[in-house]
């Protein structure tokens, strides 16, 4: 799983969480806040199939993208996106995949 995050001018204000939402596993990822402006961050985790929340937060309330720079989010599982933005106002979340898998029937 990787998280790209490009900071506006303002990278304090940037945080985020990757959270399994399977079982106890709580957050696996987080990042921020930021020193450098106009700046891109790139974090990396090894993750199983499953649930995940990516939610990004900015603590002035208007995201980070486009009024005070060109920032942006990224969130990869393998080559798949499976979130991306950057024009929020204080918080944005993404929900993706499933945990565990639907056992077939049983014989009859």
């Amino acid at each position: 799983m990787e998280v790209q995050i490009q900071t506006d001018n303002y990278p304090g204000e940037t945080t985020w969480t990757l959270t399994d939402k399977c079982g106890d596993n709580g957050v696996t990822l987080e990042g921020g806040p930021y020193d450098s402006s106009n700046f891109l961050s790139s974090s990396h985790v090894c993750a199983d199939d499953g649930r995940y929340e990516f939610q990004i937060n900015d603590s002035y309330g208007d995201g980070i993208c486009c009024s005070y720079g060109t920032g942006s989010y990224l969130v990869k599982f393998g080559t798949a996106v499976k979130a991306s933005g950057g024009e929020f106002d204080s918080v944005e979340k993404t929900t993706f995949g499933t945990c565990g898998s639907t056992p077939p029937p049983p014989p009859t």
